[in-house]
């Protein structure tokens, strides 16, 4: 901005008309330009508006407390530039005397002397230093810590406070560039962004700390700029706010809140947070386990609306659930759901610590895999025993029955065999005997079949393995079953492999196996036929037996393996045996390292396939 010399001397002067081809606005201080005779060639508005000057030619005119025009031509005598004088001066709008400070300055245009004076109320000054002063009273009184920088980025003012924090006096940075003080508590990277946002004319703001007299302290400088209306370019302030209170409950506060995750994460069972806020649930905080369980990234997680990231049914369920808490205004609920075979009881509970709008639910997942395992098996124990009491009842019903058929059978044939020794008829006599060791047969194979399967339930069975050709005996066992099979006009067939099939099994127990399935085979076909079968595939001997009988639904045939079991219950039952038969042979086929297999169908038939390593083949 040029000066009020600068102003005239780029204009030569004109005629006496008071006029300068300059513009100095009325709030500007007054002026006036003398001639060497002490003529007004020239006044500002603001000396024109102060002073009265309209009128006036010769500045002895203007009433002053001393002689002024006297004053100005001995100055212009001398040999003075230039001078300042204290002077009285009235004032023309209120009609008083008023103090002013006068400076005079001797000027030359086209070699010609003028005086250049300006008037500065000194009364306003001092007003305005004392404003000055009294808010730098107010902002040491008050401990504000403030920096100003002026439009170059230079310190102009450290308030006592600030100094303090910074570790300077005002006169040992005075003019230096505001980031000088600040590099003891300020990366470069954070100096460069203060240096860009003071170039930018941008707001900036930093945390910084320091010790002072052993304490730990906390201040959030704040880059402030403003306008002026008296300079051009922007000024700034640095304010220093302390946060310390506030950092160190943050400290507390994130202290409590690690103690907490803590506390948390040491929780084996899975936990976690909700919170509920304008109606949605948002993902607060969960420990390690639910973390690891549920395979979720931590950081991903927090925050987020859960809505749309659980997926896993038994999540689902629990947000279902959460929902009905919250509606219903519930205190928890209990939900009981399986994640990766694990059982868990989930406890969704609502917390006490509202805060505003925000509710707060905690989920905590118990593991009751154990005890649903054993409750599993106490069903299953249950169910049993139900069953073996079951058995037992048709243990006992069958072998009532079976014990006392046979029985009755021989009371009665004992009492036709008595009158026919009275009646001397030995043809009757000799059937009814035969008939009599039939019966005893039948009862002796019971007990034989009672004791094999309490040695088979024990583990007392011995197994004597031996080679054995699996055609030899299904072609043994066929002769003897043959006379029967003609008995009830059976077509018993049978169809064995060219090759001896040679296994490693137990004698007796083979026999005793197919004896039982041949037997049941005959005895539940009434038309039809039966054949016998072995052969060979990939590695193993195949021995079938097939009938063309009654059958028996599918669905019933793991019971027909349970000792004791029959399709038909009861002393009605169509067929007669204890239910002992296909027991024995499954278990005994399993204990000898073969396969037992049964597949049936009603009114159809029946065909058992009994399946053993092949050892070798005798050709």
């Amino acid at each position: 901005m040029l000066s009020y010399k600068e102003i005239f001397l780029q204009d030569s002067i004109p005629d006496q008309d008071n006029s300068f081809p300059i513009n100095i606005p009325i709030e500007s201080k007054p002026l006036i330009i003398l001639d060497q005779n002490n003529l007004l060639v020239y006044s500002n508005q603001a000396a024109q508006f102060t002073f009265g000057l309209d009128g006036i030619r010769n500045i002895s005119e203007l009433q002053t407390n001393i002689n002024f025009a006297e004053l100005l031509l001995d100055f212009l005598q001398n040999t003075y530039r230039d001078v300042c004088i204290n002077l009285k001066i009235k004032n023309a709008s209120e009609a008083s005397f008023e103090e002013y400070k006068a400076e005079i300055e001797k000027i030359e245009i086209g070699n010609v002397p003028y005086l250049l004076v300006v008037f500065h109320h000194t009364e306003s000054e001092v007003n305005l230093e004392n404003r000055i002063n009294s808010i730098h009273a107010a902002i040491e009184f008050a401990n504000l810590p403030i920096m100003t920088i002026d439009g170059n980025g230079k310190i102009t003012f450290l308030s006592q406070s600030m100094e303090k924090i910074l570790g300077y006096r005002i006169d040992e940075i005075y003019g230096d560039f505001f980031c000088v003080p600040l590099e003891n508590f300020l990366s470069k990277a954070d100096l460069l962004t203060a240096e860009r946002a003071f170039f930018l004319k941008q707001n900036w703001a930093k945390s910084i700390s320091f010790k002072d007299k052993g304490n730990l302290l906390y201040k959030e400088l704040q880059l402030i700029p403003f306008s002026s209306t008296n300079t051009a370019n922007n000024a700034f302030m640095l304010i220093a706010h302390d946060i310390t209170d506030y950092v160190q409950k943050n400290i507390i506060i994130k202290e409590s809140e690690d103690k907490l995750k803590s506390i948390i994460d040491n929780i084996n069972d899975p936990l976690f947070i909700l919170k509920r806020k304008d109606g949605n649930l948002f993902f607060e905080v969960g420990n390690n386990s639910f973390f690891k369980i549920f395979d979720f990234d931590k950081e991903l997680l927090l925050n987020k609306e859960v809505k749309s990231i659980f997926k896993e049914k038994i999540l689902k369920q629990i947000l279902e659930n959460t929902e009905i808490l919250l509606n219903d205004s519930l205190p928890s609920i209990e939900v009981i759901s399986t994640h990766n075979f694990i059982h868990y009881k989930c406890n969704i509970s609502l917390m006490n610590n509202q805060i505003g709008d925000e509710l707060f639910i905690m989920v905590n997942f118990n593991n009751i895999t154990d005890q649903q395992n054993y409750q599993s098996i106490l069903s299953v124990a249950y169910k049993k025993e139900v069953q073996l009491n079951k058995l037992k009842s048709t243990f006992i019903e069958n072998i009532s029955h079976e014990i006392r058929t046979p029985f009755n059978a021989i009371s009665g044939y004992a009492e036709i065999m008595e009158e026919c020794i009275k009646a001397n008829d030995q043809k009757t006599f000799i059937e009814l005997v035969v008939l009599v060791k039939e019966v005893l047969s039948r009862v002796s194979h019971l007990f034989n079949n009672i004791i094999d399967m309490s040695e088979i339930e024990s583990g007392e069975m011995d197994i004597e393995y031996t080679d054995l050709n699996c055609n030899q005996i299904i072609k043994s066992i066929h002769n003897k079953y043959e006379y029967l099979a003609k008995r009830k006009n059976i077509d018993f067939q049978l169809n064995l492999a060219q090759e001896g099939l040679m296994i490693k099994a137990d004698l007796v127990k083979l026999e005793k196996i197919i004896y039982a399935i041949t037997e049941n085979a005959i005895k539940y076909t009434t038309q039809g036929k039966v054949v016998m079968r072995t052969y060979k595939l990939n590695q193993f001997a195949y021995i079938t037996i097939m009938d063309t009988g009654i059958g028996m639904n599918q669905k019933d045939i793991d019971n027909l393996l349970e000792p004791f079991s029959q399709e038909e219950q009861g002393y009605t039952r169509e067929y007669q045996g204890a239910g002992l038969g296909l027991a024995i042979a499954s278990k005994l086929t399993e204990m000898m390292g073969g396969l037992f297999k049964i597949v049936s169908r009603k009114e159809t038939g029946t065909k058992v396939t009994l399946i053993f390593p092949l050892i070798g083949i005798y050709r």
